[in-house]
């Protein structure tokens, strides 16, 4: 997550040519790209449940104020990825029982729908998309063949949301979105307790293969299949301490 000077510099440097449009889009823009890579790493695991943010590290972090720091929290608390206490300390959100099984039944409920509409780009947009899934997959086989977690929960994140993506459902993909900020970092967690070795992604490979045939389907069945087998780990891993 750690950004270098050169990137701060390339994301975040003024046009050649200011004015007040320009000047007044950029820290809206610098808040953008700060909640987009937090939100990235708490999707795909790389912060656990339960770890202390600050607005100042934060800030640090990506070579930002404490404004932008200060507004991408506030959003992603609203999201139930952050939690606040009175005290005003901010931490990656903790799972509960009663929480995981109402964000696995919200999982199985969104997400078979919001996969099923990639079906309705056209054949060769289709093809891309399915090429580019079996890249995904293929980086995310060779995580689980050398036993690495962090790898495997972003490559299976990056493969759903690749897809979900696809869908052009831009209301569906931010109630998924929200789901996904909930249950990433746990996710990881019980991922690093139960071992690659536990997992199978062969719902991947159907998942690619009814896009390619062009079957809403069957396509929605195996992200069904996927959100089931992959929550039933979750809930096998599961710990009230984590």
């Amino acid at each position: 997550m750690a950004l270098t000077k050169a990137m701060i510099m390339t994301a975040f440097a003024a046009p050649d040519k200011s004015s007040q449009d320009n000047s007044a889009s950029r820290p809206a823009a610098v808040h953008e790209e700060v909640y987009q890579r937090l939100r990235r790493a708490i999707i795909s695991g790389q912060l656990e449940p339960g770890r202390a943010l600050s607005v100042r590290g934060l800030a640090a972090e990506f070579g930002v104020s404490a404004m932008p720091a200060r507004e991408a929290i506030r959003q992603l608390a609203a999201q139930g990825a952050l939690e606040i206490t009175p005290t005003r300390r901010v931490a990656v959100a903790r799972m509960t029982k009663v929480k995981l099984d109402e964000l696995c039944d919200a999982r199985l409920a969104l997400e078979p729908s919001l996969a099923g509409r990639a079906v309705n780009a056209p054949p060769a947009a289709r093809e891309a998309l399915a090429a580019k899934l079996t890249d995904i997959d293929e980086a995310l086989d060779q995580a689980i063949g050398r036993g690495d977690s962090a790898d495997y929960a972003k490559y299976n994140s990056e493969f759903h949301f690749t897809l979900y993506e696809a869908a052009e459902a831009p209301v569906y993909l931010g109630l998924v979105e929200s789901l996904w900020l909930q249950t990433g970092p746990f996710m990881r967690v019980v991922i690093g307790r139960l071992g690659t070795s536990s997992l199978d992604d062969d719902k991947h490979k159907e998942i690619v293969a009814a896009l390619r045939a062009g079957d809403a389907a069957k396509l929605e069945v195996a992200v069904r299949e996927d959100i089931m087998q992959g929550m039933s780990n979750i809930v096998r891993g599961y710990s009230p301490d984590v």
